[in-house]
């Protein structure tokens, strides 16, 4: 994947340097030289150019993007003009980054769909870290409505998974089961994804539980 990220402000790099990372194309772009010869070695390819520079802009290989971020975190202003100049030579895909709730008004008002908050964002999904410890990953579908995956309370350890009655009893539905099992040749943990688990499946500590439900049947399978 292509991807070009306008703006090297600490989200931006650390998008870059995971995108990289990743093996993915991506050029990072900064006015600062300083930043740029900062992180040339650690994000694929870096530039400095003036994103409010009409010229400029006109020189990046922009039909080749699959996706361009737009992480100016410190001048509204400036990450408007370059949203404006990535419309108008008609981007394939622009994801940008709000610091405001008037910034954001005026992206979705620019046609901008795809708008992200990472303060507010890695908040929610700190606290709800916080709130259930044994939760590994939450995928916030709505306010009131989660996936997660989670390890279940050591008081389910050893039960038959037919006794635990997940939505009669939680009001939570069950996706899946990640569970580890342990090659005999190799002795190579590997994860075997059951997502039609017998009745008689007995729950182990190191089982993964994929479920989906509000906030309140999280608290009681939890508390």
């Amino acid at each position: 994947m292509n991807c070009i990220i306008m703006g090297l402000s600490h989200f931006g790099v650390a998008l870059a340097q995971r995108l990289t990372a990743m093996g993915h194309e991506v050029l990072g772009i900064d006015m600062d030289l300083h930043k740029i010869n900062e992180y040339k070695d650690s994000i694929k390819n870096t530039i400095c150019l003036n994103i409010n520079n009409q010229q400029a802009i006109q020189t990046l290989p922009l039909k080749d993007a699959d996706i361009i971020f737009v992480t100016i975190r410190k001048d509204i202003g400036a990450s408007i003009q370059a949203v404006a100049l990535l419309k108008q030579y008609k981007a394939r895909r622009i994801i940008a980054c709000s610091i405001s709730d008037i910034h954001t008004t005026i992206l979705k008002a620019m046609g901008i769909t795809e708008i992200i908050r990472p303060e507010l964002e890695y908040a929610d999904l700190f606290t709800t870290r916080i709130e259930w410890a044994n939760s590994i990953f939450t995928y916030k579908i709505t306010s009131n409505y989660f996936i997660q995956e989670l390890k279940l309370p050591d008081s389910f350890i050893g039960r038959r998974l037919s006794d635990l009655q997940f939505e009669k009893e939680f009001n939570l539905q069950l996706i899946a089961i990640k569970h580890p099992v342990t090659e005999e040749k190799t002795s190579r943990v590997k994860i075997s994804l059951l997502d039609q688990p017998e009745d008689n499946f007995i729950i182990g500590e190191n089982d993964v539980f994929i479920l989906a439900g509000n906030p309140k049947a999280f608290r009681k399978l939890t508390s």
